[in-house]
């Protein structure tokens, strides 16, 4: 600590009353602070400390201090907070809604806008005993969050429910460092936006530690830097969100709801390119306890993923070495839906794509653990109905992504994954590879990609990738294995000749014993079945009916599970007869043969 620092007193004059009785104190500019172990922080109430350029804070070893520090009312340069102390966010606001002070966008334990900001040795915590809502541990330049103005303007206050459940048109909200407002007019104010990692933010041996539902982790922004530190919380971990981050030497202890490396969510348009995380040591996984309910779409929450609703185009990730010691639900669970809970569209309606990523070197100490849910959630899926204005880099797809993984001693592969067969055209050029000893050896890799044999299994080829790539990796064609089983009816080898042999698909991500379909004319029912009990390596079930030639059917889909999300074909070789996807109770198609 500098011998010319100021000492932070515990004195509760040394604050302002910014309103409702909510508490806060504007550290000075090129000021030098720091909080003494002799001091009791505790006010009894949530308080404030604002930080300026140049400011700098430091945490005598032992202190504790019942606070948050936040700057959100305006870009900053030059912010220094270190010392093996304790920030511990521990009330909820007296008065919420006040812009820069208990905002969405600022009810963080530390969130900070600028440029040359370094965070150390903290231990931030919070110990808020009522339940709390959302909120970051550390929270740099978040990419979903307006410069706060204050006070309030014509629009009111920011609220995140703007960008949950919302559809363009968005608010003029202000942009601070991303590339365009909230809006998609353009931000022309980069005043204190870093440029490149020399700038961005340094985040160094940190401690994020929660126990309240709904506390995510750190995000250190567009080019900033994250090593050395150790995150448990109750909500997702890492958030790399942003350009040019890079993440690198993290344990994580993940608790029962989000995911460890969360690939974003609701974030602003501006370009998401070149980001990596590497050698995160993930010593537990909980989320499996939440992982077959949440999101409410196919996606479980997996070690990598998550529901990606943003307008910017996310590309040339890199995620590498993540080493898993105790059980979880999932590798990588991921999907783009511009329905996603939290996002942020185009003018058009249109979501980003995510192009070029590797996730690669994931090594799981034990097998795929979902604490007897039924639901597979190793899963892959673009935008599955994009608009007419949504094209090139606006589709939605997933597309040239790289898998490697070792589960337990064997291959992580196509089999642990679903992607539905309807959809697969939003995931091209899906690669899996083997793990690699890292640094990466000079030997040709080659891609495999694992499927089971056995005389109730088939094997069902999806496109082959055809992209050209700068690895010697040799890519071979995506294989899915779906097991074939007895329904109702009875499956002859050979078809009599006044019948004509149809096959039926049904796929979910769900409980498939409550997926049930039935074959019928008017009211009578001509043959009846239901999905298969599906496992790790099985994406569907399908069966063939024997059914008369000229004849209208109805066939009919019935879905009892909570989440319904069922896909499902009637196929008379290769075309086509019906299908459905309506993630609803019940859907009734018919057919004529």
């Amino acid at each position: 600590i500098p011998s010319d620092a100021v000492l932070i007193e515990e004195d509760i004059t040394q604050f302002d009353n910014v309103g409702g009785g909510q508490l806060a104190r504007t550290l000075g500019q090129a000021g030098k602070y720091y909080f003494s172990a002799a001091q009791t922080y505790d006010w009894g109430q949530d308080v404030v400390y604002h930080v300026m350029d140049d400011t700098e804070v430091y945490f005598e070893q032992n202190s504790y201090v019942k606070a948050r520090i936040i700057q959100t009312k305006q870009k900053v340069n030059n912010v220094l907070i270190r010392g093996y102390g304790v920030l511990d966010n521990a009330y909820s606001p007296t008065e919420y809604d006040i812009p820069g002070e208990s905002d969405d966008g600022s009810r963080q334990a530390i969130h900070i806008l600028g440029k040359n900001i370094e965070i150390s040795g903290l231990s931030i915590v919070n110990t808020l005993k009522e339940c709390g809502e959302f909120g970051y541990a550390l929270n740099i330049n978040a990419n979903w969050a307006p410069v706060a103005v204050s006070p309030a303007d014509s629009l009111g206050v920011f609220e995140a429910g703007e960008l949950q459940n919302g559809n363009p048109p968005y608010k003029a909200r202000p942009a601070h460092c991303q590339d365009f407002n909230m809006d998609d007019t353009q931000n022309t104010d980069f005043t204190n936006c870093p440029t490149s990692q020399n700038d961005g933010a340094k985040v160094s041996f940190v401690k994020a530690i929660s126990w309240q539902m709904g506390q995510d982790g750190i995000n250190a922004g567009k080019y900033g830097t994250v090593t050395d530190s150790f995150v448990r919380v109750v909500d997702d971990a890492l958030k790399p969100w942003d350009s040019g981050a890079h993440y690198e030497r993290i344990t994580v202890w993940q608790l029962g709801l989000g995911w460890p490396i969360n690939l974003g969510w609701w974030g602003w348009t501006q370009d998401d390119v070149g980001t990596s995380v590497e050698n995160v040591y993930l010593i537990h996984n909980q989320n499996w306890m939440t992982s077959n309910d949440w999101p409410t779409t196919n996606s479980g929450q997996c070690v990598v993923g998550g529901v990606y609703g943003s307008s910017s185009v996310k590309s040339n990730y890199r995620i590498h070495n993540i080493f898993v010691e105790t059980a979880c639900s999932c590798a990588v669970g991921l999907e783009i839906n511009k329905a996603a809970f939290s996002r942020h569209l185009t003018p058009q309606g249109c979501v980003g794509s995510i192009k070029n990523m590797s996730i690669t070197n994931m090594f799981f100490d034990e097998e795929f653990f979902t604490g007897g849910a039924t639901r597979t959630n190793n899963f892959l899926r673009g935008e599955r109905n994009p608009g007419s204005l949504c094209t090139g880099d606006f589709e939605g797809k997933i597309s040239d992504l790289t898998i490697s993984g070792d589960v337990n001693g064997r291959a992580l592969s196509m089999s642990d994954f679903i992607v539905p067969r309807k959809f697969v055209g939003t995931v091209p050029n899906l690669v899996f590879e083997s793990v690699t000893v890292d640094p990466p050896s000079t030997t040709t890799s080659t891609s495999t990609t694992s499927t089971t044999s056995s005389t109730t299994t088939t094997t069902t080829e999806l496109p082959p990738t055809t992209t050209t790539t700068t690895t010697t990796s040799t890519t071979t064609p995506i294989t899915t294995t779906t097991t074939t089983t007895t329904s109702t009816s009875t499956t002859v080898t050979t078809t009599p000749s006044n019948k004509v042999r149809v096959k039926i698909v049904i796929e979910t991500p769900y409980d498939p014993t409550k997926v049930s379909w039935k074959v019928k004319i008017g009211s009578t029912n001509i043959v009846t079945g239901k999905a298969s009990t599906m496992t790790s390596t099985n994406s569907g079930y399908e069966t063939f009916v024997d059914l008369d030639a000229g004849i209208r059917y109805k066939f009919v889909v019935i879905d009892n599970n909570t989440i319904k999300d069922t896909f499902w074909e009637v196929l008379r070789g290769s075309n086509v007869l019906v299908d459905g996807d309506c993630n609803c109770r019940k859907e009734v198609k018919y057919f004529t043969l």
